[in-house]
């Protein structure tokens, strides 16, 4: 999703002994695919209840608009846990409700 600000893309960093508190993501129109770039073992992303696990190289499909904590509980030497976000539109929205979409969301000129 480019074209409307409810997309985004770019690298995610989570320091040792952080924590993301619980969230929602503001729409149910996208998923977010996580690339695993560096992931500790000690990282844990919950969606829904449900623990998720990152794997360097492998994308992981989050749907966002669910409760989600995100924590890293490793040791220093461990190191960050770096993914590359990139939204995806939901397969469920059809192609009249992302042009909706895009021109109520437009990026501010």
């Amino acid at each position: 999703i480019n074209s409307n600000s409810l997309g985004s893309a770019g690298f995610w960093l989570l320091g040792p002994g952080a924590t993301l508190g619980s969230s929602y993501g503001p729409t149910n129109t996208r998923l977010r695919c996580h690339l695993g770039l560096q992931t500790p073992p000690e990282c844990e992303l919950v969606v829904g209840g449900e623990p998720q696990c990152w794997s360097e190289g492998h994308c992981l499909l989050v749907d966002d608009s669910f409760l989600h904590t995100v924590s890293h509980k490793g040791p220093q030497e461990a190191g960050p846990r770096v993914i590359l976000s990139v939204d995806l539109w939901h397969p469920n929205v059809a192609a009249a409700e992302r042009q909706a979409l895009d021109f109520m969301f437009s990026p501010e000129p």
